[in-house]
């Protein structure tokens, strides 16, 4: 089989539910659905054989955004008024590719500020994900799809 190469982008990342979502798309420059596991401690029962220890998965959507602190429809603001919040999300890695991740998410506050003064801030964030996220066919904004700024009602 010959190799398959997807490039990030130009995808989507919307957050709320469907029909009152908002796009926080151009302001993401990083982004990923990261999966960890939990592994038990495998047990040794008396006739010499090992028991495995129970593996649990969790996954979480991680990435990086420029600040847009003071804009109407700011991804860190919006991080901060709903800290806490276990809401819908879509990411959408490359249009191309043609597939999406979505599920549930709870929303925990990024960052504000700087490392150097006079550069373009920047934060990382993690979202961890509630259950499952599921992978499925993409349904992409037109607006996204184009790579224009568009934003739901927040």
């Amino acid at each position: 089989m010959p190799a398959v190469v997807v490039k990030l982008g130009p995808g989507q990342l919307s957050i709320g539910a469907t029909g009152t979502e908002t796009d926080f798309t151009c302001q993401v420059t990083a982004a990923r659905v990261e999966w960890a596991v939990d592994e038990g401690d495998t047990v040794q029962v008396l006739c010499g054989e090992a028991v495995p220890g129970a593996r649990t998965y969790s996954a979480s959507l991680t990435g990086s955004i420029l600040a847009d602190i003071g804009d109407a429809s700011s991804i860190q603001e919006y991080s901060w008024t709903h800290k806490g919040e276990q809401t819908e999300f879509v990411f959408v890695p490359s249009t191309q590719a043609g597939k999406q991740i979505s599920g549930t998410l709870t929303v925990d506050p990024i960052s504000i500020g700087g490392d150097e003064a006079g550069a373009n801030m920047a934060s990382d964030f993690e979202w961890p994900i509630v259950g499952d996220p599921i992978i499925g066919p993409a349904v992409v904004a037109e607006a996204a799809a184009s790579g224009s700024r568009r934003r739901e009602a927040a």
